[in-house]
């Protein structure tokens, strides 16, 4: 049961285990909440007891983190500076009595950094998971330098992310850690029934199916693949769309759609807390984000032997080889994300082998055991020094 500040019990204290707490805003659907979530997975088989905290509201998610043995604790923070949740933080962590806490995005550094210092006991680490605001706005990045006085460690997904984080002196860089992503990759091998899944949402058998899979908001710019899906219509008839997400851009996106007349081939999913068959249902993948870090949807998709259409942003130059194992194009320009989509469509061989590589890739680089063992280590090192 996801408990408040009020209910929560001392009990895990005694615990022999060690002690990991990571902090995050809510556990919504999301690439963070899913990297949390794998960290979740991971970390009791290497002799972790875990727990979430999460500042706004538990979220979609929250359900996972104790089907896999871990607790979450929600604080229900009201919009805007709220100094009042540093000593209810530090009133929780005594209660968890974690060895690491672990934050994820630079405000609940900000609040859980100095509620850890106070406490005394633990060790902080944190993870910046997409281009940091601070990069943007002066003054993100004067909150993120005073956040980030209360971490001993600082990782990134990508060395772009780590290149923009020592450049803005949000830290010093001896304590800037580069670890990349990491997804179960098994889970989205299997491809189930797709044949099954098409005939549900009305696409025919032998139709072309491009797909996306992301929240319906501002930055992943599915407006842009709406566009593009509906001038590549001209040039294959039989084309459909599958976005599979949710968010506040809905709306607005099917209004789009029924704009550009084809809204009898584009399909809205929803959420889904299982992608694996929709993805084996595609035959490419596109992202369309005019920011990103590393997208577990990319991973994901990687795994499932899908060729890639991505926008050349943040971290994804380090996942896709442009031409080897994806095609990269530059953001927000619906033309060559436009030829990108046609060339896959139109060179079945070209598709089949930028999967493949693309397969090989995440699956020897952004395995789940790898990047549990290197957080993991990372622990053991802070903890080893601080004895």
């Amino acid at each position: 049961m996801i408990q408040t500040l009020a209910k929560h019990s001392t009990a895990v204290l005694s615990a022999p285990s060690f002690r990991v707490c990571h902090v995050v805003l809510s556990l919504d659907v999301g690439g963070l909440e899913r990297n949390v979530i794998n960290q979740v997975r991971y970390g009791r088989s290497l002799g972790q007891t875990v727990s979430v905290i999460c500042l706004e509201r538990p979220g979609m998610l929250a359900s996972q983190v104790e089907e896999l043995g871990g607790s979450v604790v929600c604080l229900h923070k009201q919009p805007g500076l709220r100094f009042n949740l540093i000593p209810r933080l530090r009133s929780v962590l005594r209660d968890l009595g974690p060895h690491i806490l672990h934050t994820h995005q630079i405000p609940t550094l900000f609040y859980a950094g100095p509620a850890a210092r106070c406490y005394g006991a633990a060790r902080v680490v944190h993870t910046e998971h997409g281009l940091p605001l601070f990069a943007q706005r002066v003054r993100t990045r004067w909150l993120a330098r005073f956040a980030g006085l209360h971490c001993d460690l600082f990782f990134c997904l990508t060395k772009e992310m780590a290149t923009e984080v020592r450049k803005y002196w949000i830290v010093s860089s001896r304590r800037v850690r580069l670890i990349h992503n990491g997804i179960v990759t098994e889970r989205y091998r299997e491809a189930g029934d797709p044949q099954s899944l098409r005939r549900s949402l009305g696409i025919p058998a032998g139709a072309t199916v491009i797909g996306s899979v992301g929240r319906l908001v501002e930055i992943k710019r599915y407006d842009l693949l709406i566009q593009s899906f509906a001038r590549l219509k001209q040039h294959c008839p039989d084309a459909h769309l599958i976005l599979i997400g949710d968010g506040p851009r809905k709306m607005e996106l099917e209004q789009l759609v029924n704009e550009l007349s084809v809204e009898k081939c584009v399909h809205f999913a929803g959420y889904q807390q299982n992608v694996n068959e929709y993805l084996h249902a595609m035959d490419c993948f596109a992202l369309t984000s005019s920011s990103e870090g590393t997208p577990q949807a990319v991973l994901e998709a990687s795994i499932a032997r899908l060729p890639i259409v991505a926008s050349r942003v943040g971290g994804l130059p380090e996942v896709i080889d442009d031409g080897r194992t994806g095609l990269l194009f530059p953001c927000g320009d619906q033309e060559s994300l436009t030829q990108a989509l046609l060339r896959l469509i139109q060179d079945k061989q070209l598709a089949l082998r930028l999967g493949e590589a693309a397969s090989l890739r995440v699956k020897s680089i952004y395995g789940i055991e790898r990047m549990a063992k290197e957080y993991h280590n990372c622990y053991l090192q802070l903890t080893a020094n601080r004895r």
